[in-house]
């Protein structure tokens, strides 16, 4: 059972999570900026095992860029929620390519429902539906360890942007909301630090939203 950040020297990069039990699944590409590096890097943790799934919690490039190179190096399947059609389709509005200022290629993912488990032996990822930053935003709740993976809905000591097409005020804040009613150790959010009180950043999170529970 196991946990690993991989570390792009890029700035600005999203996290990226390998999770293994029996199967392994990264959570998250970056944005493919530093693609030999990442590649290289889930090599390396991997040890010959292969990864046998990525899954995006959104559409956004500096999550979503690395997908091509990624699944062309481990010939894995690719997953999303709500968002899969956006980058099925290569949107370049809707993925943000601006960010990464580079044409992103429509790629095949499928689709992720809420509640849906992946099951990886010592792992059971289940998908929720946490829109706000993003209409299709997921995060995976580890139902083993108590751990999030939240992607850009929660990170340690702040929630995501909502000014992005398809960003909702009211729909992160009901995000939060369900996530209260989830029992969280540990955070593990698209930027910055992983944090072992996650309870306490879902707290933060609506405070800081002004939401009443």
């Amino acid at each position: 059972m196991a946990i690993t950040r991989i570390v792009s020297v890029r700035p600005f990069e999203s996290n990226l999570f390998l999770v293994c039990g029996k199967s392994c699944v990264l959570i998250d590409t970056g944005s493919g900026e530093d693609s030999a590096g990442v590649i290289r890097e889930i090599g390396r943790v991997l040890d010959g095992r292969p990864l046998d799934a990525v899954i995006l919690t959104h559409r956004h490039a500096d999550h979503a860029g690395g997908l091509e190179d990624i699944v062309a190096e481990f010939s894995c399947r690719a997953y999303a929620g709500g968002d899969a059609d956006f980058i099925r389709r290569g949107d370049a509005v809707m993925l943000g390519e601006e960010v990464i200022g580079r044409r992103l290629p429509p790629m095949e993912v499928d689709e992720l429902r809420d509640g849906e488990i992946i099951d990886l032996g010592e792992h059971r990822l289940r998908v929720i539906d946490t829109p706000g930053h993003t209409s299709g935003s997921i995060s995976l709740y580890d139902e083993v360890t108590k751990s999030l993976f939240s992607g850009d809905t929660l990170f340690q000591m702040g929630v995501g942007r909502t000014d992005f097409p398809t960003g909702s005020y009211e729909e992160l804040a009901g995000s939060l909301i369900k996530l209260s009613n989830i029992e969280i150790k540990s955070l593990y959010p698209g930027h910055g630090n992983i944090s072992e009180h996650g309870d306490r950043m879902v707290r933060y999170g609506l405070d800081m939203m002004g939401v009443r529970r």
